[in-house]
């Protein structure tokens, strides 16, 4: 990676909407933890119950599942080889705007994708699902947002 920061765009518009969370649990969910395999199981797990509770369409929620699993998984599999760091996960409305925002930050290295093989597609599925996203990096780490301008999630505005 080169000095500075950069911001690796995908299809359409770059997705500049944060999430929207507070003290209320129903206004969305905001965790940080270890980036080990876990956090993959323990975030999908809080994300889901969020979900469930303000009553998102189950083919709504089961796409933002992925992409969060996606995005947590490719912080603890590619961020962080051989040290110890951190991925932070937002999701909750967007904060400039209806709709729902996904953040997932983690404090590692930005890897460059190699060959896919027979995995290596996620990036690829975050651009197909998400209305919008984009991923920036820098040497803090990377951070994927993905944004939804009108998700069939009732109770996000």
């Amino acid at each position: 990676m080169t000095a500075g920061s950069s911001a690796l765009h995908t299809e359409g518009p770059r997705c500049v909407c944060s999430p929207e969370t507070g003290a209320d649990d129903r206004l969305g969910v905001r965790a940080r933890m270890g980036a080990e395999p876990s956090a993959v199981r323990t975030l999908r797990r809080r994300v889901r119950s969020w979900l469930e509770e303000i009553g998102a369409d189950e083919e709504a929620a089961e796409s933002i599942l992925l992409v969060v699993d996606e995005a947590v998984t490719n912080a603890v599999e590619h961020a962080c080889p051989g040290k110890k760091c951190d991925v932070e996960l937002v999701v909750g409305s967007r904060a400039c705007g209806r709709g729902l925002a996904v953040m997932v930050a983690d404090t590692g290295e930005w890897q460059p994708p190699g060959d896919p093989g027979f995995r290596g597609r996620g990036l690829g599925m975050i651009r197909r699902i998400a209305e919008r996203s984009a991923i920036e990096t820098s040497y803090e780490g990377t951070t994927v947002r993905m944004c939804w301008a009108e998700p069939a999630v009732p109770g996000v505005h």
